[in-house]
């Protein structure tokens, strides 16, 4: 019977980890959607030929604004697209978990 117990609380460990990570990186993603808008906002008002810098792989690369943007927004649009297939794993990874607990009878008992 302990060795179940362990196993249950094995699983449900990991269900609760899985679930906490999805949630921190979705809003990670969410962060870094936004310092994108707040960029592409800024460069959309700058003439297109004046020199900007972007980071690409931890190095500053010179560019212009014409160049850069439809860059950003594709990252963005990746972006967007990611945290919208994440949410869809966190949620169908808690319905697993929810179902999970019901078909095992599991009760979270705090001490």
């Amino acid at each position: 019977m302990e060795q179940r117990n362990n196993v249950f609380q094995a699983k449900y460990n990991e269900y609760k980890q899985i679930l906490e990570e999805l949630q921190t990186k979705i809003i990670e993603l969410g962060h870094d959607k936004d310092e994108h808008t707040i960029v592409i906002k800024t460069l959309k008002d700058a003439e297109p030929t004046r020199k900007c810098y972007r980071m690409i792989g931890g190095a500053l690369v010179e560019s212009d604004v014409q160049t850069s943007l439809p860059i950003l927004e594709t990252k963005k649009e990746n972006i967007e697209g990611t945290i919208s297939k994440m949410k869809e794993t966190l949620i169908q990874t808690a319905k697993e978990f929810e179902k999970w607990k019901k078909d095992n009878k599991i009760q979270v008992v705090k001490n």
